[in-house]
């Protein structure tokens, strides 16, 4: 048996409202005329019984719960045509109170509402309900990257197919030179395939929670400097002049291999997509609540469509670099995640056909998480 059926047998004079813990109760003549009505209900709405006695049951009486956002009338009540409805408020601090209510007939011709706080429930319903969309889009996501990865496997591995084939019917035809070509081509594609399974495999353990971040104090011009003898070699190929000068010594407190990490992908970036005797600009920037590091080139630079489409994995791109570069596509997002583990920020700035910076910050107090 229900609460109210349970206050239906026992009372039909409203001498036992309070035997209800669980719900505010009123009682209403026909016409909505307040005749009874517990403690709950007086709570509920900041009301004394000797002032609410003689009013029309009407929203007014909840203005102090919140802002209304339902469209429920308690005319519906009153008439008999609607038995069951909800109350929907938000409080001064954002807060949303679901509030059930309820209509019976007692004592001849009136009318008993029982209000019931359905807050909690509403509240998880309305998570679970946010959840389940954020996991069907991260499905729909997932499932583009897989796509995506088996669409970027398969051609390096078509070229390193082809070409193998190529030798191996013209081998006894081929000369040095062409078979170096071959050899070179196979290379390429090969580290291709490469730099891609690594990305990925970093990126699903980063995912998946299984990339240990282990933060400590680290002088930021050392990490730059070595991450710059990596690419010593790529960037004199394009001709191009890497800047960097730092006059005095910056910490961070960070993982200094993921930051290395970042940095050779962004660095990578800007090589990839800077021309021939182009220009880049390290920088390291410190105030008093972050360090800022930036990469900055004159390359190609970026459009604004696919800025907003550079740290989404549902729009994973791939362009060639001014010297036909291939990318993995994913070393952005790579990049996107290491540094959310740090608690910081990467964002970029761009010009179509002037250049593009990229930036990423470091906290420089330790941030618990």
């Amino acid at each position: 048996m229900s609460s109210e059926d349970t206050f239906f047998a026992k009372d039909t004079n409203f001498i036992q409202l309070n035997d209800v813990p669980d719900k505010a109760i009123v009682i209403c003549d026909q016409d909505g005329t307040i005749i009874n009505a517990n403690a709950n209900f007086c709570a509920l709405i900041g009301c004394t019984l000797n002032k609410l006695v003689g009013n029309y049951i009407a929203p007014a009486l909840f203005l102090n719960i919140g802002f209304r956002k339902d469209s429920f009338t308690f005319k519906e009540l009153l008439s008999g045509k609607q038995r069951t409805g909800e109350l929907h408020f938000i409080t001064a601090t954002n807060t949303h109170i679901f509030i059930e209510v309820k209509a019976k007939v007692v004592a001849g011709k009136n009318i008993a509402i029982f209000f019931k706080d359905i807050s909690e429930q509403r509240n998880l319903n309305l998570a679970l309900q946010r959840l389940t969309t954020d996991l069907e889009n991260l499905n729909k996501e997932k499932s583009r990257f897989i796509a995506i990865l088996a669409h970027d496997l398969k051609s390096p591995f078509n070229s390193i197919l082809g070409f193998t084939a190529l030798m191996k019917e013209n081998f006894r035809e081929l000369s040095i030179d062409e078979t170096e070509k071959y050899i070179n081509y196979i290379e390429t594609a090969s580290k291709n395939t490469y730099n891609l399974l690594i990305d990925t495999l970093d990126w699903i353990r980063s995912e998946n929670g299984y990339l240990k971040v282990v933060k400590d104090t680290h002088e930021l011009s050392s990490i730059i400097l070595a991450v710059l003898e990596n690419f010593k070699l790529n960037a004199t190929e394009k001709a191009i002049t890497i800047h960097f000068k730092q006059e005095r010594k910056i910490w961070a407190f960070c993982d200094a291999n993921i930051i290395k990490i970042v940095l050779r992908n962004l660095l990578s970036n800007a090589i990839k997509y800077t021309n021939k005797k182009g220009e880049i600009h390290i920088r390291i920037a410190r105030n008093d609540d972050e360090t800022k590091i930036s990469i900055q080139d004159n390359g190609i630079g970026i459009s604004k469509e696919l800025q907003s489409q550079l740290f989404c994995l549902n729009e994973v791109k791939i362009s060639e670099g001014t010297a036909h570069e291939k990318g993995t596509g994913m070393g952005l997002l790579l990049c996107k995640e290491f540094i959310n583990k740090h608690n910081g920020n990467l964002y970029v700035t761009s010009e179509k056909g002037v250049g593009s910076t990229f930036t990423f910050t470091i906290p420089n107090h330790i941030i618990e998480t």
